[in-house]
């Protein structure tokens, strides 16, 4: 990589915003719900876009249309990425991405393998019962951020996560997020791949969905975004605080 330029930030939301595009046309084509999230929802509300330092964007959707989306997705550009392990491309998690193949982003200490993305993340049944939610929602943290550890190359990393198989974690994650006990319940939550147990919602959200400006394009959102907002990242979100991956991205 050393002779290859390395991307700009606005060269990398350039391509996550094509990315974007892409998944917002696959999904209201094949009538496939979902809402930005995250940082990329609070980008739309703050900065009409992109928040200026930021790199990367997050989706999500309900369990069965992401299981849908990533049975289904296609793109003439575009790749899937969702437990996906070969020699141009490794990612093994709950959630998936949507990359763009001819980037590549610098890891060190994992396998991870791809380039420029868009986070897709499910939204699981919980239960309705607070003590008993966070102690799944924790159980799941904890067996994905096994498989999180199983993919690093360090020695800590290494020493939590050998006892089993990426695979044994990796279905050991998704039988518990998919726990029968919750099949009937109508709160769903952000738990693979997050970390906080604060992203909780009514299904029925998910029926009030609604066009939201980013970069100047219509996307999917939350209609009730001030809750959303509020509910990850407090009443003053409105308030900048610089954080970003810092991603070092190269044409491949």
């Amino acid at each position: 990589m050393e002779n290859k330029k390395e991307l700009t930030i606005k060269e990398k939301q350039g391509i996550i915003l094509e990315i974007m595009k892409d998944i917002d046309g696959f999904c209201r084509k094949n009538g496939i719900p979902y809402s930005l999230s995250s940082g990329t929802l609070l980008g739309a509300v703050r900065h009409g876009g992109f928040i200026p330092w930021d790199d990367d964007a997050d989706m999500f959707m309900l369990r069965e249309d992401f299981d849908r989306f990533v049975a289904t997705y296609q793109s003439d550009r575009f790749g899937l990425l969702f437990n996906t392990r070969s020699d141009r491309a490794f990612f093994a998690s709950g959630y998936a991405k949507v990359n763009d193949p001819t980037t590549h982003i610098v890891e060190t200490l994992t396998m991870a393998n791809h380039g420029v993305f868009v986070d897709i993340f499910p939204l699981d049944r919980v239960p309705s019962d607070e003590k008993e939610r966070k102690r799944h929602m924790h159980k799941v943290m904890s067996l994905h951020n096994r498989i999180y550890h199983r993919q690093r190359k360090d020695l800590i990393s290494i020493i939590k996560s050998h006892r089993h198989s990426l695979d044994w974690w990796m279905n050991k994650m998704d039988e518990t997020v998919r726990d029968p006990r919750y099949a009937d319940s109508n709160l769903v939550a952000h738990i693979v791949g997050s970390d906080n147990y604060r992203t909780v919602l009514e299904r029925d959200c998910f029926k009030r969905l609604g066009d939201i400006t980013f970069e100047g394009y219509p996307f999917l959102a939350l209609t009730d975004i001030d809750m959303y907002l509020t509910m990850v990242y407090g009443t003053d979100y409105m308030t900048p605080k610089k954080w970003s991956h810092n991603l070092k991205v190269y044409r491949r």
